[in-house]
């Protein structure tokens, strides 16, 4: 079998892996510090739990030691801490947060059940009334008009029986326009708490204009409330995560809201509260892979993700990452070699070998990164990793594919075989069918349930340009009507989600057009609907 076109090819696409990978990790300049040598952030949102930890988790008490430990981090990066409970071990802030020098916007918290509100209210009305000179700004309910779980007249009991109660200023947080709709509020609170989150908006704000677009907001609340002192009391942007409509979620873009959110802090002397402390995972439960990286310090180092003023990469581990899909090329090509041993094989064989392990090779080490942070439960650990097989055996397989010519049976024909898998045009079409229906699962959640769910382009893409080489080049046989059912889905699916996410969203255009390539990928039969012809054995 001649080697050289292989020999050339195989050089071409580890050096764009590298390429690739190199530029996806390449650090991105930050601006100059906002802060000056020794100046600390204003204030950050504050949760004590880590990895494994939850505060559904009802019994659970986080320990002093814990929250003393991490006291000792943040003293290091803020002047101040803001809680959002008083139980679970938050009880202990108060007098931990001085130890440490740090000021405390405590939060008492209120839900939908009265005993427990008051159970609440009273923790809070004590510590407020125990540490007058560490809390500075006791804060009555965070977002419970926002998640409808009390009315405007009981929360305005409420507020107006503990600012009479308590020897320190208080407030409400809410999101900007719940404010808006109930500013009767402001009559019982000392200072008017918002919560301004650009990534979040209904109509999601790009990385680049969330520091306006604070500020224009911030502007318009002072106008409403003319007089009344107003708190930012949550800002900032994800690390991780999902991209909505412009606003994209990544190391880089975090790092840059944050620096132009402090140097609006400086320019206007707001007061801002930056959301959060440390990145927390359980969030994910909630809100999906976003959630749990909204954090200035890892979850797990507990150290700063990033240094003001300095470069940030969105993918340190590039190398690694390069790494790994350097090793998917080889085996590719090693499937390649064996499996057309004795063949003559075709120049386009071995550049559609070539194409594929290329993206395959550049997205893989981004399917694995993807997968690894948004994995919240064993279930999803196990699910993950089925996604990364299909993700990595799809393209070695079709790779041996490509050089004999084989195309993967239907899948009528497929559901009809023996229950024990064998022949590679069987494993095809089983490799080809399991890609499709994760595909349609994958695209119906983002039709129906879009919020935070992520966009499996790095998973999808290397398999599918696998099976459309081979669409392309090798005829298939059976009918193809059950493949149509599923092209017509995920036809209408990339049609749905590209409405929804706006043209802005970048990220669910490629998703979308992979879903549309391999919708037509499943339609392609060279040799018509019903029952095409065998591929005739490649010339010796």
């Amino acid at each position: 079998m001649p080697i050289r076109l292989p020999v050339l090819l195989l050089p071409a696409v580890l050096a764009v892996i590298v390429l690739f990978n190199w530029q996806v990790g390449a650090p991105v300049t930050m601006p100059a510090s906002p802060l000056a040598a020794g100046e600390k952030i204003p204030c950050v949102s504050y949760a004590p739990f880590r990895r494994g930890q939850s505060p559904f988790t009802e019994d659970i008490v986080i320990s002093a030691a814990q929250i003393d430990e991490d006291f000792a981090h943040l003293s290091k990066v803020t002047e101040c801490v803001r809680t959002y409970a008083v139980d679970q071990g938050l009880e202990n802030v108060p007098v931990l947060a001085k130890k440490h020098g740090l000021k405390v916007i405590l939060g008492i918290w209120l839900g939908r059940e009265a005993p427990k509100n008051a159970l609440q209210i009273e923790a809070g009305v004590k510590l407020a009334n125990r540490y007058p000179d560490v809390i500075r700004l006791l804060v009555i309910g965070n977002e419970a008009l926002l998640r409808g779980e009390i009315s405007e007249k009981d929360l305005g009991g409420i507020l107006k029986s503990v600012k009479a109660r308590v020897k320190v200023p208080t407030t409400y947080a809410d999101v900007w326009e719940f404010w808006e709709r109930h500013k009767g509020l402001a009559d019982f609170v000392d200072t008017v708490t918002v919560h301004i989150l650009p990534y979040w908006e209904d109509a999601p704000v790009p990385a680049g204009q969330a520091g306006k677009h604070v500020a224009d907001i911030r502007k318009h609340v002072g106008e409403v409330f003319a007089g009344k002192p107003i708190l930012i009391g949550e800002t900032g942007w994800p690390s991780e995560g999902r991209m909505r409509w412009g606003a994209r979620a990544t190391p880089a873009d975090q790092a840059q809201v944050l620096h132009d959110l402090l140097e609006l802090k400086k320019s206007s002397g707001y007061d801002v509260n930056l959301i959060e402390a440390f990145d927390q995972p359980w969030k994910r439960l909630l809100e999906g892979t976003v959630g749990g990286y909204w954090g200035l310090l890892d979850a797990d180092t507990r150290e700063p993700k990033f240094h003001w003023g300095e470069a940030v990469s969105n993918y340190p581990k590039w190398k690694e990452q390069a790494v790994l899909g350097a090793a998917l090329a080889l085996m590719m090509f090693a499937s390649a070699y064996v499996a057309g041993r004795g063949r003559t094989i075709e120049a386009k064989s071995w550049i559609a070998v070539a194409v594929t392990a290329a993206v395959a090779g550049c997205t893989i080490g981004l399917a694995v990164h993807m997968h690894a942070i948004g994995a919240r439960t064993p279930f999803e650990l196990g699910r993950a990793a089925v996604y990364l097989v299909l993700a990595a055996a799809s393209p070695v397989i079709a790779a041996a594919a490509l050089v004999q010519g084989t195309a993967p049976i239907s899948f009528a024909r497929l559901m009809g075989r023996p229950a024990r898998i064998k022949g590679l045009e069987t494993w095809l079409a089983a490799l080809l069918a399991g890609i499709t229906v994760l595909s349609v699962y994958l695209a119906l959640g983002l039709v129906f349930d879009p919020r935070y769910r992520e966009f499996a382009t790095s998973t999808l893409i290397g398999p599918v340009t696998g099976f459309l080489m081979l669409a392309l080049l090798a005829r298939r046989t059976g009918s193809v009507f059950s493949e149509r059912i599923f092209a017509a889905v995920l036809t209408m699916s990339s049609i749905v989600i590209v409405v929804q996410e706006k043209l802005s969203n970048w990220e669910a255009l490629l998703f979308a057009a992979l879903l549309l390539i391999l919708a037509g990928t499943l339609v392609l039969a060279r040799a018509g609907q019903e029952q095409a012809a065998e591929v005739p054995a490649p010339a010796r």
